[in-house]
């Protein structure tokens, strides 16, 4: 029997710090060295994530899922990724969502005969911003398949991380763990800021079945919380527990691979629950040959108000060059990248985004002052 390759999914909304924490495994897994590949999966069409990791660790095999979630509309084309994968021979895959995938619905997928003798989940892990948690459940209260989502991508999870604990107060955090402990009271939780956690616990059945030379035979449970000893100590704050189109690949600029990317439009097989409703995402190109300014951009991402939820990309800056873009809750951040890119882009995603405006605005951007 051919020898399983563990699996660790990273889950959570978006702009949580799902791709700095998978930063961080991969550049554990490297020093170890253990052969990492990855699956990124992206609302977007393009792969922002993926390009980060591209050019940080360009060793590391990146496959990615774009324009639908994983759960839903991509859900067909999981299977294919994975064995494209499995065919580098890894000693371990990461697994990252989008923001709006339900993990409940991808560990289905996972144990289906097609994966499951292939495949075995070491760890379904949630990142949860300790900032923005009870404003997002509150805002989304009426959509009822984003909130299961939402509850999906805690409940499903044996490993919780509350982040950005930098930037919200003490007692909040305390509110967010007692919230998350009301769906999920088995998972191990760990409170942090830029995703830092203790790596060690979480790769070391990997390491185990690696020094053993094998790698263990058992099936995907669908909630591994649910055989996960509590671990309430595990958090820094002590809080009581009260309760499609075929499958082709398309070449990019920046050295990765992308599979099916076409047009997302959120449509959904009937007979599965869906991941998210309103929520739909937008890439602006920089096709003009107006230069784009910091400043008229930071102005038109602010200027799309509560409605835009999470903005990142690559933009080519007159007197920067080219800058990683990443807004999330009204924070925004810039990186400088060496990463070749030809043409600027920025992805939106969004709740009922006015596209025709917005593309307007964009427009703006680049009109001569």
């Amino acid at each position: 029997m051919m020898n399983k390759v563990p699996v660790i999914l990273i889950s959570g909304f978006l702009g949580s710090g799902k791709t700095t924490l998978l930063l961080r495994l991969l550049a554990h897994t490297r020093q170890i060295p253990l052969r990492a590949a990855v699956l990124m999966n992206e609302m977007g069409e393009y792969d922002v994530d993926s390009a980060i990791i591209s050019a940080e660790m360009p060793d590391v095999t990146v496959e990615g899922l774009l324009e639908g979630c994983i759960c839903c509309s991509k859900r067909n084309e999981l299977a294919g990724a994975l064995h494209t994968l499995l065919s580098q021979d890894p000693d371990v895959i990461f697994m990252e969502t989008t923001g709006v995938a339900n993990p409940e619905q991808v560990l289905e997928e996972l144990r289906s005969p097609l994966l499951a003798d292939r495949l075995y989940l070491v760890h379904s892990i949630s990142v949860v911003d300790a900032e923005l948690f009870h404003e997002y459940n509150s805002r989304f209260t009426a959509d009822k398949e984003l909130v299961r989502t939402l509850h999906g991508q805690l409940r499903s999870a044996d490993f919780i991380v509350v982040n950005k604990t930098d930037v919200a107060n003490s007692r909040e955090v305390a509110k967010v763990v007692k919230n998350i402990r009301k769906l999920n009271n088995t998972a191990k939780l760990q409170t942090t800021e830029y995703s830092r956690i203790d790596l060690e616990p979480l790769l070391e059945p990997i390491l185990t079945s690696v020094w053993v030379g094998t790698k263990p035979v058992q099936v995907f449970q669908l909630t591994s919380a649910q055989s996960q000893p509590s671990d309430a100590g595990a958090s820094s704050i002590p809080i009581p527990v009260k309760d499609n189109e075929g499958s082709s690949y398309a070449s990019r600029s920046t050295a990765f691979k992308v599979i099916s990317a076409h047009r997302h439009n959120h449509s959904h097989d009937h007979d599965r629950p869906h991941s998210f409703s309103r929520l739909e995402s937008l890439t602006l190109h920089q096709y003009s040959p107006q230069t784009l300014e910091k400043q008229r951009l930071e102005d038109f991402l602010t200027g799309l108000g509560s409605s835009l939820l999470r903005a990142k990309g690559y933009c080519v800056l007159p007197h920067e060059g080219t800058m990683l873009l990443q807004f999330s809750g009204n924070h925004l951040e810039w990186q400088p990248t060496a990463l070749p890119v030809s043409q600027g882009y920025v992805t939106l995603i969004g709740e009922q985004l006015d596209k025709a405006f917005i593309t307007d605005q964009w427009e703006q951007c680049f009109v001569s002052l």
